[in-house]
């Protein structure tokens, strides 16, 4: 089978769940289960964030649906994030 050819001026990919003009994501960053299969066994909590966003270009934010988040959170997620990564945030109830 042939490789597909790269276009000119095309980004090139650097998150492996990600293709290019469709963002791929899940509906948050920290689940049970995940350290092992996902995060690497024995990664702190407070590392997942920034981990998710070298694999995700984006995620949803599920907290936000139960109430809005403070802005130290917000910018403690901004922070944890290249400039590019995308969230996705739920509306309050």
């Amino acid at each position: 089978m042939e490789e597909p050819t790269e276009l000119a001026g095309e980004a090139k990919n650097e998150r492996p769940y990600s293709l290019p003009g469709i963002l791929l994501g899940t509906s948050a960053f920290t689940a049970n289960g995940w350290q092992g299969s996902f995060y690497p066994p024995g990664m702190n909590l407070r590392d997942f964030l920034s981990y998710y966003a070298t694999q995700f270009a984006t995620v949803e934010v599920d907290s936000t649906f139960y109430g809005c988040p403070s802005a130290s959170t917000v910018s403690n997620w901004s922070a944890r994030t290249p400039n590019d990564f995308i969230f996705s945030v739920k509306v309050p109830q």
